[in-house]
């Protein structure tokens, strides 16, 4: 019988007695003649990868065994780069600038491990994958030649490119490369030009330069864009049948106001004894996107919607997204709806699940709702006064809802977030903490519900399906992030496995105190990613034994595979154990790489934050504003000013009153002398010394250069007139101590 990867691997990793060649280890598995091929297969494809390694005579072994270490190369601007290791807790092992091999940034590679220790280092050996195949760069056109220099400084050296594959573009320009020909010893790496993005400075060149930094797809290829014109622009009469008719239930969609895509609508009524009928309809998107199809194939290469401050990078075309799928007002639209039951303690009773024709009856906002349950006399509630009882039942089923949640230690970090405010061009304006109020709480707990309900019935049926796992945090991390909180007074149960109950009490514990931010960003830090997997592993923030993504099929593909195994649960027959097991084995493929372009998305729309704020700070050098560290680190520190959300690093080397080093396990940096601190949390004033856009890096200074100098030689002077009299001072202490103990 063949064994699994995850077996093979432990076995190599954790039993093998010594290298073992294929016939051996077919002997060990018992896998017979008839499956030799199919081993011989899975052994490549681990050695491909890394997991297993084919050393002289044809054995093979664990990489960890012989003295090897497979990981991600980070380069540095310098040429030196950091292998970091798959094993959980295992270091980073540092590569030198002559031993990389020719090893990009991003590669998956394999190293040889010549100095063990903490501080392991050693040389690439194999470059297994690589990780980039297109960079983006700044276009130099030379007399018989041209470079794109990379804006990326951690690619190294400009890619060669011929001037006949320059595809038009100008020098200046911004450009993405894709490499024809890897850096070798022989010369640089070579390219040709397959997109022009524009001039540096230019709105849609630089937003488009960040998406394709991160593999986001900016344009749609003619093949779905050629589909999407086929489709209907209304729902066909056809199109109902065999669903519910609900468009007679006042469903309402409650969204942020420049928000297109609607995926979810909502009701609540009361029912008998208390209880309360939940509807939530989700937009019917698998209805028109065919698996295979072309919108499918490319909705899946980019697995989700990319939200930038000024545009947005769709997972579906428009007419798709903001038309037809779209649960627009008071038009029919095709709907999943997952119906819940709740007790009157808001606990659910029970569930079912059905496609359905709706019609929304209003397209709120988050703040219109909000404006109803804080006041339903205020003037801005007034046009609403036909939803005040209906918002009032929503708002009452939420919060029991959010009570239970709660109740069994769901975690709640509601960290605030930066809200853009552009002008007409797209240029910042303004930087304002995004509001939260009632309204995103009411639609949060109710896309929960409806999540955790799909998800237990799929799992009660033992049908695979993408689910949302959160995995356990690492006690190394944990226990690293209890020695900190105790310098705030703070501390996680000592002893046992630890619940997510004990996190969210102490987020409450620190609730509306000064360092309540600044722990809870530590405390996500601390926690793992939450991630797509094809096993139901469970949510530990959510402290949710079942959870996946079903609300969001517009802008999650995930969500979209969701509704379509739903759907395949509806038939007769249900699924088959054959198609079960088909299925099991096409999400272990798809889960890793829709959570990998999940987090690609997620550092897109980061640093198109961080470049919108370079802008809005560019016109504001020398100008001095509050704010608190954020992070310590060997080089500085990170301050957030208080009055705009806006990050920026005070380095080491600016603080010229004193020699500083870091103090690891209390996360500051103390002075030499002085013994001056700088720790997570102090409130601190500092001026705006610089800002690069083209980095999207901000630099702060605590005060100008020749304040700092003359303020560092007064306490010099300081310290050398008050040493004598210290001397004697500690001189009479000694004297009195001894005779202290004498008597």
């Amino acid at each position: 019988m063949i064994p699994s990867h995850e077996a093979l691997v432990a076995f190599l990793a954790d039993s093998a007695p010594s290298p073992m060649s294929a016939t051996e280890l077919r002997s060990h598995f018992s896998v017979s003649e008839r499956e030799a091929a199919q081993f011989l297969a899975l052994l490549d494809s681990l050695a491909a990868d890394g997991r297993a390694v084919e050393i002289k005579g044809g054995r093979f072994a664990h990489p960890s065994r012989v003295g090897l270490a497979v990981g991600r190369l980070s380069s540095h601007p310098d040429g030196y780069g950091f292998v970091s290791q798959k094993e959980v807790g295992a270091p980073d092992i540092f590569v030198g600038k002559r031993e990389m091999m020719g090893a990009f940034h991003g590669d998956l590679v394999m190293a040889r491990v010549e100095k063990t220790g903490p501080k392991p280092s050693g040389r690439v050996i194999r470059i297994l994958s690589r990780g980039v195949s297109r960079l983006i760069g700044t276009l130099r056109v030379r007399k018989k030649y041209a470079v794109a220099v990379p804006l990326d400084e951690r690619f190294g050296e400009p890619v060669y490119i011929h001037l006949d594959d320059l595809g038009g573009a100008a020098d200046g320009q911004l450009v993405q490369v894709e490499i024809s020909s890897y850096a070798s010893e022989g010369g640089p790496p070579e390219g040709i030009v397959v997109h022009v993005l524009g001039y540096p400075g230019n709105e849609d060149a630089e937003a488009g330069a960040i998406a394709l930094k991160h593999k986001v797809r900016i344009e749609f290829p003619p093949s779905a864009l050629g589909e999407a014109d086929k489709l209907p622009k209304n729902v066909a009469m056809a199109d109902m049948e065999g669903r519910e008719d609900l468009r007679a239930v006042p469903f309402v969609t409650i969204d942020g106001e420049k928000a297109k895509d609607f995926d979810d609508a909502v009701h609540v009524e009361p029912l008998s004894g208390g209880n309360y009928l939940l509807r939530v309809a989700i937009a019917d998107v698998s209805h028109y996107v065919k698996s295979g199809s072309p919108i499918d194939s490319e909705a899946l290469l980019r697995g989700t919607s990319t939200y930038f401050p000024d545009r947005v990078f769709p997972m579906l075309p428009e007419a798709l997204s903001n038309n037809l799928c779209s649960l627009v007002p008071r038009q029919d639209r095709l709907a999943m709806v997952a119906e819940i039951e709740c007790l009157k303690d808001g606990r659910p009773k029970s569930s079912r699940f059905y496609p359905a024709v709706i019609r929304s009856a209003h397209r709120l906002t988050y703040h219109e709702v909000a404006a109803v349950l804080d006041d339903p006399a205020s003037g801005e509630a007034k046009n609403l006064q036909d939803m005040i009882g209906g918002l009032s039942l929503m708002w009452e089923l939420a919060e029991k809802i959010r009570a239970r949640r709660k109740e069994r230690g769901s975690i709640d970090f509601d960290l605030p977030e930066a809200e853009i405010i552009l002008d007409l061009k797209g240029r910042p304006e303004d930087i304002v903490r995004s509001e939260r109020n009632r309204a995103h709480y009411l639609i949060e707990e109710f896309m929960i519900a409806a999540n955790e309900a799909v998800a237990e019935y799929l799992v009660r049926k033992s049908i695979p399906a993408p689910f949302r796992i959160h995995e356990e945090p690492d006690p190394v991390k944990v226990e690293e992030f209890n020695q900190f909180i105790k310098h705030f007074g703070y501390f996680l149960r000592p002893k046992g496995k630890l619940a997510p109950k004990d996190f969210q009490l102490l987020v409450e514990k620190a609730e509306g105190k000064p360092e309540a931010r600044m722990l809870n960003g530590i405390m996500l830090r601390t926690m793992k990613k939450a991630m797509y997997h094809y096993e139901n592993l469970g949510h530990f923030g959510l402290a949710s034994t079942h959870y996946l993504h079903f609300t969001s099929p517009i802008r999650r593909y995930p969500d979209l595979l969701v509704h379509r195994i739903l759907k395949a649960s509806f038939s007769r027959r249900g699924i088959s154990k054959s198609k079960k097991e088909e299925l099991f084995k096409e999400l272990s493929e798809e889960c890793p790489r829709l959570s990998e372009r999940e987090r690609a998305s997620e550092a897109a729309e980061r640093e198109a934050v961080s470049w919108k704020k370079c802008q809005f700070m560019a016109g504001k050098t020398g100008e001095r504003f509050k704010g608190f560290i954020t992070s310590v680190a060997p080089f500085g520190f990170f301050v957030e000013l208080s009055q705009y959300f806006v990050e920026g690093l005070v380095h080491v080397s600016s603080l010229k009153d004193d020699f500083y080093h870091f103090d690891e396990a209390r996360q500051l940096l103390i002075g030499e002398r002085f013994r001056k601190s700088w720790s997570i949390g102090d409130e601190i004033e500092v001026i705006v010394e610089r800002v690069d856009e083209g980095r999207r890096q901000i630099d702060f200074v605590t005060q100008p250069p020749e304040e700092q100098k003359e303020k560092g030689d007064k306490k010099e002077r300081g310290k050398k007139e008050k040493e004598p009299r210290q001397k004697a001072e500690k001189g009479r202490g000694r004297h009195k101590g001894r005779g202290r103990r004498g008597r």
